[in-house]
Formats: C-alpha cells, structure tokens, sequence
C-alpha cells in the first residue's frame, strides 16, 4: 500500500485544471485579394514602360494599392480583424481594389485592357465568402462605374472606335459577372454541404469510440490506445501503466436502488474520474462497472498514487438523491508495462492486483510488480 507521504502528496496535488486547447484564428497576413491587387499594380508598370500612362499616374496608383495592402497587412498583423463581424475583411479588400483599379481605368483610360480580368479575378476571391445579395450589390455597382467612365470618356473622345471597344468589352464584364457569381453560389453550396457532411462523420466517428452513458472511451477504443501505448513505449523506451478501476458492491446497487440508481453512480463517477486525471492520461469503461486508465509515461509508483488519489476523489461523491448509501468506494489493480509483453497480459496482471483488492477488503489500490 501507499506511504502516508505519498498520500498526502496525491491529495495536495487537488483536481488538476483541464487544459483548454484554444485555437489561435491566424488569417493570412498578405490576403489573396492583396496579392492581385499587387499583381495589378505590376501590370500598370508594365503599362508605364511601354509609354501608355505617365510616371506621375503610375506612382499615384502603385502607392494608392500599396498603401491600402499595408493598411490590410497592419491590421491583420495586430489582431484587429478579429474583434470584427468578418474576420477575414473580404468585402472591404475586394472594395479596395475595385475601386483603385476602376479609378486608374477613369484616369488612363489605356488601362481598361486590365481592367476586366483583374475585376474577375478580384470578384472570384468573393463569390464563395459575401452573401449573393453583397456580391450581386457590389457587381452592379462596378458594371454602372465601368459603363459611366465608357460614357465619360466617350462625351471627350467622341463615339468611335474606342468607344465601341470600350462598350464591348463592357457587354462582356456584363455577361461574365452574373456566370461567375452563380458558379461561385455552387461551389458555396456544395462546400457547405461537404462541410456538414464532414461534421456528421466526425459526429458517428466520436460515437462509435464513446460510451452512451458515461462519455469515456468504450473497450475497443481502450484496446486500440493500449496497442498504440504499447508500440510507442517500444519505439521510445519510454514506459506506461495501468488501472483497472472496479465500484464496489455495484451490483448490490443496481439490485437494491434500481438500474436508475447504477446510472448515476457510473456517470458521475466517470465525471469526477474525467476532471481528476492530466490531458494525457486515456481513461475509459472497460465493460460494466469496470473502468480502466492508461497512464502514458508513468511508472508503477506514479500510478498508484494517481490510483489512491481517484478512490479518494470517489469517496467523496454524494449519492443521497438516488440511494440510501450515500457514498461509494473503489478496489483499483495497478500494473506497469513490461518490454516486450502482450498487452493481454499487462491486463491481466493488472487484473490480478484488482482481484487481490477486493479479497482484502476492497476500498483500496493493489499492484503486481
């Protein structure tokens, strides 16, 4: 049996606190929508070197898509994105760079070549995140800015030819941007449903490893964890143990209070049990009343003072609302792995040191070396 000290050291040691895995919300800090945008800024140098625009417009606009990529990129870097309705801040990116590049085509008219395909592909990063009323509002209004700068700078340079080539390639802005917004609804349906889809699987996957009443990992996730433990322990010369945890006197319960009654004890049991072991401890109902702890790491030593601490916890649940005896006790059998043995006989062994508990009286932790 354990030493006082020991004892006294495993009571001390109180419920440890769950760690919470708490998922950082990491968006990428240069977007999609930023790249294009910079790509767009790299086509009108290539405007500029070729003699169609003026250095002082292609400085003007390269600093205007740098400036607000920097403005994006500040923000993403300080976490502010997250404290708003969209984290991911599509609609005022797509805004931005619409609107530079509808701007650039108003002021150099030489531009619009670049306008169409860039504008698609500054829509196809949003079509699958706005909401179709947001990207239909936002295509409308970016089809009547091109048609009015077409007007605009028909009304100076008369209505020729560049007014029709203007006009056409309007016409096919038109009849692209409806195409690809309906493509991109699709693709939005058909992610949302792989994505519920997805979760239903994850949903009959952690049922089919969980038991029904108590939420622990049932049998055939224990034995798979046990093999896994097993073949890390090979690999890393590392060691485990293990407990078998039995209520005592269970079956009186369930035959005197009622099968009501043996629910709430094993449920609540498997609650205080859940919130008394670390995160790396696997702790599950091995059949019954029977429970088991694989202790990853741990020495026989270690695992029986973790065992000590768990049949002390129980002692201190109260039962009064469903039975007269209000308290419940545990007879745990501890067992360390040895190199090199089936994991048929590390429960066994193990085993053996809970039936060695309940022939001494019960209520307490018994191992075999």
């Amino acid at each position: 049996m354990l030493t006082m000290d020991d004892t006294r050291n495993a009571l001390q040691a109180g419920l440890p606190e769950r760690r919470k895995a708490g998922q950082a919300s990491h968006l990428p800090e240069i977007s999609p929508i930023s790249l294009t945008s910079l790509l767009y800024a790299l086509s009108l140098f290539i405007f500029y070197y070729q003699g169609f625009i003026g250095g002082t417009s292609f400085i003007a606009a390269a600093a205007g898509v740098l400036g607000w990529v920097l403005m994006f990129y500040a923000v993403f870097r300080s976490g502010a994105h997250l404290r708003m309705a969209d984290p991911s801040l599509v609609l005022p990116q797509i805004g931005a760079a619409l609107a530079t590049m509808l701007l650039v085509a108003y002021l150099e008219p030489s531009t619009r070549i670049a306008l169409v395909p860039f504008m698609l592909v500054a829509f196809s990063f949003g079509v699958c995140r706005l909401t179709t009323s947001t990207i239909t509002l936002l295509a409308m209004l970016c089809l009547l800015s091109h048609l009015g700068i077409v007007l605009a700078h028909a009304q100076v340079e008369g209505y020729g030819m560049e007014f029709r080539a203007g006009l056409l390639q309007w016409f096919v802005l038109a009849l692209t941007l409806p195409a690809m917004i309906a493509v991109g609804k699709q693709i939005q349906t058909l992610r949302l449903t792989l994505r519920a889809t997805r979760h239903q699987l994850e949903h009959y996957e952690e049922r089919s490893i969980r038991d029904d009443l108590t939420g622990l990992y049932n049998r055939r996730q224990l034995q798979m964890d046990l093999e896994r433990a097993r073949l890390t322990c090979g690999a890393r010369s590392a060691s485990f143990s293990l407990c078998l945890i039995d209520v005592d006197h269970f079956k009186q319960i369930n035959d005197s209070h009622g099968h009501l009654a043996g629910d709430t004890v094993l449920r609540d049991f498997a609650r205080i049990a859940r919130d008394s072991v670390r995160d790396s401890d696997i702790l599950g109902r091995f059949g019954g009343d029977e429970f088991m702890l694989i202790l990853p790491e741990t020495d026989l030593k270690g695992a029986v003072v973790h065992a000590e601490r768990l049949r002390v916890y129980a002692q201190f649940l109260d039962f009064s609302r469903v039975m007269e005896q209000r308290h419940i006790s545990l007879s745990i059998g501890v067992a360390q792995y040895r190199p090199g043995e089936k994991v048929t006989d590390l429960i066994a062994r193990a085993d053996a040191g809970l039936y060695r508990a309940k022939q001494l009286g019960r209520n307490r932790v018994e191992w075999v070396d």
